[in-house]
C-alpha cells in the first residue's frame, strides 16, 4: 500500500517529480551507477522495441503536459465565459491522472532498461578500457569522465581523472 503513495521518501514538491526520481535512486543503490551519466550511452545500444516503449511513455507524459496547458487556457477564458472553468477543471483532472500514469510507466521502463542492458553496456565499454566488464561505479566514473573517490563526500571527486 505504501508503494502506491511513494516508492521513496518524498524529496520533490509533487508526486510526479518523486516518481521520476525513483529510477535514479534505485539504479544508484543497485549498481552504484549514475543513471544520468549512463543513459545516453545505454540508449544507443537498447533494442528498438525497448526504445519504442520508452518513447511512447515519454510522449504520453508530454501529451498530459499539453493537456494541462489547455486547461490553463480554458481557465483564463473563464474570466469572460463561465463554462470555461468547468472545462478547465475537467481537462486538468484528466491531465493530472494521465500524467501520473505516464510518469509511473516512464520511470518503470527506464529502470527496466537499465536492469536488462547495463551488462551489455559494461561489456561494450570494457574493450575500450582493455579491462574486464566494469562495475557500476567504474562505469559511472568512465561515463562522467571523472573518478570514484570513496573518501569524498557523496563518493564523487570533483576532479577529473
Amino acid at each position: 500500500m505504501a508503494d502506491r503513495i511513494c516508492l521513496l521518501e518524498p524529496a520533490r514538491p509533487a508526486w510526479i517529480g518523486d516518481r521520476l526520481r525513483v529510477p535514479r535512486v534505485h539504479v544508484s543503490e543497485a549498481y552504484g551507477l549514475d543513471l544520468g551519466a549512463c543513459w545516453p550511452h545505454l540508449w544507443l545500444i537498447v533494442p528498438q522495441e525497448s526504445r519504442t516503449a520508452v518513447e511512447a511513455a515519454r510522449d504520453s507524459l508530454a501529451a498530459a503536459a499539453r493537456l494541462t496547458g489547455w486547461s490553463a487556457l480554458y481557465l483564463l477564458l473563464a474570466v469572460w465565459w463561465w463554462p470555461g472553468a468547468v472545462i478547465a477543471g475537467l481537462l486538468f483532472a484528466t491531465a493530472w491522472s494521465r500524467a501520473r500514469m505516464a510518469a509511473a510507466t516512464l520511470a518503470d521502463l527506464a529502470e527496466a532498461v537499465v536492469d536488462l542492458h547495463v551488462g551489455d553496456l559494461s561489456d561494450r565499454l570494457a574493450p575500450a578500457r582493455q579491462a574486464e566488464p566494469l562495475t557500476g561505479r567504474a562505469l559511472t566514473s568512465l561515463l562522467r569522465r571523472s573518478r570514484w573517490d570513496p573518501d569524498y563526500p557523496g563518493g564523487w571527486s570533483s576532479e577529473g581523472g
